[in-house]
């Protein structure tokens, strides 16, 4: 009887172990975010994490990022335009289904903001621009507040006036 506790025990441990194993680490992911289309190694690893494990809107609109941003990594100027035409439709997709997601929204900003204009894909800036400005206070996890305001800060997007309400 001793033995099938302990073996019963063991089997959860492990089971609990394996499932949290599977958890997607999104403090790096979100920090690295500004970095993924610089970082050929770092981009491939969130990219198949987010791939295998990602569940919510804001893990698949971070795997559509890292997604275009393989774009950036690939020399066949084919893969890189399906790389950004897939990853596109995936972050179109993760903000209909959640769209008012402050953290799809900044995602959707940041990639249409630096990315260059003859790929179309520019047309969301003023209003995910305003959406953030209206909504980023209201958002509850303040590390994640903190990590966008800093970012949009010093990616010099918003003007002084706008910063301030940014900020509140």
């Amino acid at each position: 009887m001793l033995k099938m506790r302990t073996l019963i025990t063991l089997a959860l441990f492990f089971s609990f172990s394996l499932a949290n194993g599977q958890n997607l680490e999104m403090t790096d992911i979100r920090r690295d975010f500004k970095i993924g289309h610089k970082d050929k190694d770092l981009c491939q690893r969130y990219l198949k994490e987010l791939e295998e494990h990602a569940n919510s809107s804001v893990e698949r609109g971070y795997e559509a990022a890292y997604h275009m941003f393989m774009a950036n990594h690939t020399g066949n100027p084919f893969k890189k335009m399906s790389y950004f035409k897939s990853g596109r439709k995936m972050l179109e997709e993760a903000i209909q289904s959640d769209q008012n997601s402050v953290e799809l929204r900044y995602i959707r900003l940041c990639i249409q903001y630096y990315i260059p204009s003859y790929l179309g894909y520019k047309g969301n800036v003023e209003e995910d621009k305003r959406y953030l400005t209206e909504n980023l206070y209201k958002l509850r996890d303040d590390s994640v507040k903190d990590l966008i305001y800093n970012y949009l800060k010093g990616a010099k997007m918003y003007s002084d006036e706008e910063l301030k309400l940014l900020g509140r």
